[in-house]
């Protein structure tokens, strides 16, 4: 715990140093790390180097960012198929790293883990885009998620509460009301079903001074929405699981790309680089997970960066746009509005909790009240494990709806780069909710 605690320190004061560089020394200071990062990657990561020698990749060419392009992607399921024993660096042990899995929004399961030192970097830089917005330390960080994060906290300083993001509005309110966030972090769909729902009274004690909203596409009309109801600014940002922090919003609401923790590719159909403002799928390469690498990382999101600079100062690069994340939501019979990411943390809790109940998995809304799981068994499901899942999404829909599970031997892609986990197909005029509140 010393030594986690003497990485964090450290890496706190890098990624704030780094917000006073120019974008030509983060990229060099990238640069750097990233090229020695894909050398260890091949000395130690059995699977990186059978893959480049397949390639016939000379791993001494590979000299800049742009050396990049040289080598193969690297895909989830690359990933999942060779974990641990071909993906994880000989150097380090498993049991000594932090080990964690996520859905996505893919439906399948992926494991990774992290160094402590990794670790420690990665909370730095959430901790960085708080700051960026007015968090302080002595302020009240309350968190929407469907499990806890161990963050350390010093006394009346960087206190933090949970908040299960699988439980019903009603009940989150009420957490809110007694937990009094000064900064809240969530979801944003679910953050914007409480703005629908809370009261004038519910306002009086949720009074936070900022919110920031992660892990899904957020339109400005929500954040928009969000910010009016609880009479502060509104910050969203952009990261997944395994490689944490990818951009997010300044105080000016420019998105920047965090380039000292993840360097984005921006690449058309052919694999090569986009121009500013141009559409391209976006390709991830971490430059801290020597554990664990993410090199030319595929996540099927697509995105456009720009060349311009913002008013703020920073020197990271800005991204213009991006998508890939909007999963769809349901609306049961009674009219009630369901969250797409409630339903996904309800299997992502199942997944780290029987890590090999199930490969894939789609949840198909057919119409208000009927609902197909498409389902892939593991290698160790059983229909008892499944059914505490079952039971699980019922308690959540909280009203009569049929679930019929659909064994499958694969989950089609249907043509597309990203593979969506759930899906509605009740109409969009049926799931669109009322901008409305009870303010």
């Amino acid at each position: 715990m010393i030594r986690f605690l003497l990485y964090l320190g450290i890496s706190v004061i890098k990624v704030h140093w780094n917000n006073f560089l120019s974008g030509e020394k983060l990229r060099k200071n990238t640069e750097r790390r990233i090229i020695r990062m894909v050398r260890k990657a091949y000395d130690n990561v059995p699977y990186y180097k059978r893959l480049y020698d397949e390639y016939g990749v000379n791993i001494n060419e590979i000299k800049t960012l742009d050396d990049l392009k040289k080598l193969p992607f690297i895909t989830k399921d690359e990933i999942r198929d060779h974990f641990p024993s071909e993906i994880v660096s000989s150097k380090y042990k498993v049991e000594d790293c932090h080990y964690s899995a996520t859905t996505g929004s893919t439906g399948r399961s992926l494991p990774f883990v992290f160094s402590q030192s990794a670790y420690a970097f990665y909370i730095a830089t959430g901790l960085r885009m708080y700051t960026m917005i007015g968090y302080r330390p002595w302020h009240k960080l309350v968190y929407i998620k469907y499990t806890r994060i161990n963050y350390p906290r010093f006394g009346p300083f960087f206190r933090t509460e949970h908040i299960p993001s699988t439980i019903p509005a009603a009940e989150q309110i009420a957490m809110l009301r007694r937990m009094k966030p000064d900064l809240l972090l969530g979801y944003a769909s679910i953050i914007f079903e409480i703005a629908q729902k809370v009261t004038p009274e519910d306002l009086k004690l949720i009074r936070p001074r900022f919110i920031g909203i992660n892990s899904e596409l957020s339109t400005k009309h929500q954040r928009d929405f969000i910010s009016s109801v609880f009479g502060c600014p509104v910050y969203d940002e952009y990261s997944t699981e395994e490689t944490w922090m990818i951009a997010s919003q300044c105080g000016h609401g420019n998105y920047h790309l965090y380039i000292d923790n993840v360097w984005v590719e921006f690449l058309d159909r052919y694999g090569n680089s986009v121009k500013p403002g141009e559409e391209g799928e976006m390709v991830l390469t971490t430059s801290r997970s020597d554990a664990m690498p993410f090199i030319r990382y595929r996540i099927g999101d697509i995105g456009r960066y720009s060349d311009k600079k913002c008013p703020c100062g920073l020197g990271y690069p800005l991204l213009e746009a991006f998508d890939g994340r909007a999963d769809d939501s349901f609306i049961l019979p009674s009219g009630t509005y369901i969250s797409s990411l409630k339903i996904l943390n309800t299997f992502t809790r199942f997944i780290k909790k029987y890590l090999h109940l199930m490969e894939e998995f789609k949840i198909i809304q057919k119409d208000r009240g009927y609902i197909v799981i498409e389902l892939v068994r593991g290698k160790e499901y059983s229909d008892s494990r499944f059914k505490e899942l079952t039971d699980s999404l019922h308690e959540l829909f909280g009203e009569p709806v049929t679930i019929n599970v659909e064994m499958v031997d694969h989950i089609s892609m249907n043509n597309g780069i990203k593979r969506k986990a759930i899906e509605s197909r009740v109409s969009v005029k049926e799931k669109e909710p009322a901008l409305t509140s009870a303010v």
